[in-house]
C-alpha cells in the first residue's frame, strides 16, 4: 500500500487525446483528458522518463491520434499499471483523489 503523499506537494499526471502527458500541481485534470496518476514530481518525472520520453516531451508509448479510442484507452491504462506501484511516491487518480483535504 502507497503512504499518502502530503496534499502541498501532489501533482496529477494526465493524457490527452493525441498521446501526450502532462502533469501538474493538485489533483484533477482539464476536461477531454485522462487522469494517469498522482504523486510527487520527481516521481512523476523519474517514472515517465523510463517509459514515456519520446525525445521532445511525455507521451503513451504506442498511442496516437489516429488509432480507435479503445486502442488509446489500452495503451493508456498498461503505462498507468506500470507506473503505480513502482514507487510509494506514485499513486492512482483516484488514491490520491481521496487524500487530498476537501
Amino acid at each position: 500500500m502507497s503512504r499518502r503523499i502530503p496534499s502541498k506537494v501532489i501533482m496529477t499526471a494526465w493524457v490527452e487525446r493525441c498521446g501526450r502527458i502532462e502533469f501538474r500541481p493538485g489533483v484533477g485534470f482539464p476536461d477531454g483528458a485522462l487522469p494517469l496518476c498522482c504523486g510527487t514530481q520527481e516521481a512523476i518525472r523519474l517514472a515517465l522518463k523510463k517509459r514515456a520520453w519520446n525525445g521532445r516531451n511525455y507521451a503513451v508509448p504506442g498511442m496516437s491520434e489516429g488509432m480507435s479510442d479503445q486502442r488509446a484507452f489500452e495503451c493508456m491504462e498498461r503505462l498507468r499499471v506500470n507506473l503505480v506501484g513502482q514507487s510509494s511516491d506514485l499513486v492512482s487518480y483516484f488514491s490520491g483523489m481521496n487524500g487530498r483535504d476537501v
